[in-house]
């Protein structure tokens, strides 16, 4: 199997892990969960790695760990899910407007969305050491749903960051009945923005700068350490 040549995420080059069971490859910080470090054996990404039962650990689970887990936090198996759909959307060419905070440089943006919300945020909330950390998947999918209806409400319908987002949110709800079958859909909040406005003003319709796959700064290297590696190398 060939592994791409640009991580799944970012769309950069550089110093890659490879994934053993797809093509797929990340830088370690772009990966969700974030990785410390290069494993040494097979490694499969979580878009691969079975939730229930996890062919491999990731060093930053053993770590990650409070002393005492709150009861109202994530099971493990529930955590690996929502990092599974959160890497899914990550990987997902059209969610690049969504990865950080919208710039607060945007016209009247914090004006008129009173709850922003990214997958910055998103990502931050998964982990067991924040003190925002969820307690359940609904809350996770309504901090999903809550980023798309932001974006539906501030771009102009035709826009290219509208019309990615209302793509984006389908392909998310198509995975979301495979990963939790059992859950029903939550609509965000009402409050997500301000009812001060008669007519928001939306965004300008500008042409979104949407990430090219180029090689980082340094010689780009595919790290893949399988035990078909090992074999050969020692």
């Amino acid at each position: 199997m060939e592994n791409e040549d640009f991580c799944a995420v970012c769309s950069i080059g550089g110093e890659l892990l490879c994934c053993d069971r797809c093509p797929k490859v990340f830088h370690l910080t772009c990966h969700v969960p974030s990785l410390l470090s290069f494993p040494t054996g097979d490694w499969v990404c979580t878009l691969c790695r079975d939730v229930q039962r996890p062919e491999v650990e990731y060093d930053c689970e053993e770590s990650r760990l409070p002393p005492h887990t709150p009861p109202s936090a994530l099971s493990p198996c529930d955590l690996r899910k929502c990092e599974k759909l959160t890497l899914l959307i990550y990987s997902n060419i059209l969610s690049a407007p969504f990865h950080e905070p919208v710039s607060p440089l945007a016209r009247h943006y914090y004006q008129i969305i009173k709850r922003p919300m990214d997958l910055s945020v998103i990502r931050s909330r998964l982990k067991r050491s924040s003190s925002a950390h969820y307690s359940s998947a609904g809350e996770f999918v309504s901090d999903v749903l809550l980023m798309f209806k932001n974006c539906a409400k501030f771009n102009y319908p035709d826009s290219e960051v509208a019309q990615a987002g209302h793509s984006l949110q389908n392909f998310f709800l198509s995975k979301l009945s495979e990963v939790f079958p059992e859950l029903s859909c939550p609509a965000p909040d009402d409050d997500s923005d301000s009812d001060d406005y008669e007519e928001p003003e939306c965004a300008a319709a500008v042409a979104f700068p949407w990430p090219e796959r180029r090689e980082h700064s340094h010689r780009k290297r595919k790290r893949r350490r399988s035990l078909s590696w090992r074999r050969h190398h020692y």
